[in-house]
């Protein structure tokens, strides 16, 4: 036998090498038994210092088993807290809005068609119209470009204080906090490795950041609008927006679509609502497009949203941020109906205003 064969051998995983919490839900799961939230989420922390490929495997079972037999907000949020364990973490800061509300928006990714990105281009336009909003997002795993590429591109600056997100909302109504500098540990773990809903879609990028607003607005790549909603709300927020759109296709996005079945669910005061389905096409004014812009790459998707904020840019790419910035801003006051925030936002991005107010990673610096 060979060197390498030899010490390929020596280096698998034994099933005796497993922590006895791992085998007991993998026998559980392999004859389709119920295991208790409590039992995945031991099952987890044990599993974190198991070494590659083995805890790969086994953290995908534990996912896949959670979201085969249908998410439930006690599954989600048990992994979610053990997954957040992992860090040293302080609990996050509250940044107030006073006479208008804080907007926390972010997303789950994991959406399976790669369009251009909207939720930060929405965000900058929101905070131009006069909202306050915190951008939080990462970069890409399954999207063409995630956000904190996007943000990186336009040389936009990151924080994780919230000192300076309060600076950054004063000067220009936008801050944008990546996620992955909050989550080290868990990130090496996950980052990068799922590329399809799992049961950390269901909230991990909001939970992950160190400051939180007034409302959450929550995009979600599922159609368990309820389930984030309530997850969300058994980790304290009181006032969030679930939202997701079910395309013709049959794909899910993480923000408000052109066409399909759009899906809500909110919690105000604390109390989790029931889930709203409304047609999406009755949002989007007819005579608009309501087909989805989709980049070729990282390098297309970096200009085209350039363009975009510049002024210039795809008719469809500019109706999807609007629409989404239209929401930002009904819940911001700014706006009385998605209607009316769509053109607003059309405005502001046809002027080419989305973008020069937004301090610069070069502003930091200077």
């Amino acid at each position: 036998m060979s060197q390498w064969a030899s010490d390929r051998v020596v280096s698998v995983s034994r099933g005796d090498d497993l922590p006895a919490a791992v085998r007991a839900v993998l026998t559980r799961i392999a004859v389709g038994d119920h295991a208790a939230s409590a039992v995945l989420a031991e099952a987890f922390q044990a599993s974190v210092d198991l070494a590659a490929p083995t805890r790969d495997v086994v953290l995908g079972s534990l996912m896949t088993a959670v979201m085969a037999r249908g998410p439930v907000a006690e599954d989600v949020e048990a992994l979610l807290r053990s997954a957040l364990s992992v860090d040293e973490r302080v609990p996050a800061e509250v940044v107030r809005g006073g006479d208008r509300p804080v907007l926390m928006l972010a997303g789950s990714g994991k959406k399976g068609v790669r369009t251009l990105n909207v939720s930060t281009p929405a965000a900058l336009v929101a905070a131009a119209a006069g909202a306050r909003v915190i951008k939080v997002g990462s970069a890409a795993t399954s999207s063409a470009l995630g956000s904190r590429d996007l943000v990186r591109s336009l040389g936009l600056r990151e924080h994780r204080t919230a000192a300076g997100v309060r600076a950054d909302l004063a000067a220009s109504g936008f801050a944008f906090v990546a996620i992955e500098p909050e989550i080290p540990v868990l990130d090496r773990l996950y980052g990068g490795r799922f590329h399809a809903p799992n049961p950390f879609s269901f909230g991990l990028a909001p939970l992950a950041s160190p400051v939180m607003g007034d409302i959450t607005v929550f995009g979600l790549s599922h159609p368990r609008v309820d389930v984030a909603a309530q997850v969300l709300r058994r980790f304290g927020m009181e006032q969030v927006d679930v939202l997701s759109t079910r395309l013709p296709s049959g794909h899910y996005l993480d923000e408000i679509g052109p066409s399909g079945e759009l899906r809500w669910c909110r919690v105000r005061s604390g109390e989790v609502g029931a889930v709203e389905v409304q047609a999406a096409e009755n949002l989007v004014p007819a005579y608009l497009p309501s087909d989805l812009p989709t980049p070729d790459g990282p390098q297309e998707a970096i200009e085209r949203t350039g363009e975009l904020l510049a002024g210039r840019g795809l008719d469809s790419h500019r109706v999807l941020v609007a629409l989404n910035a239209a929401h930002l801003l009904v819940l911001s006051g700014l706006a009385a109906s998605l209607l009316e925030g769509t053109a607003l936002a059309e405005d502001i991005l046809r002027s080419g205003a989305a973008l020069p107010n937004i301090p610069t990673a070069r502003d930091e610096s200077a």
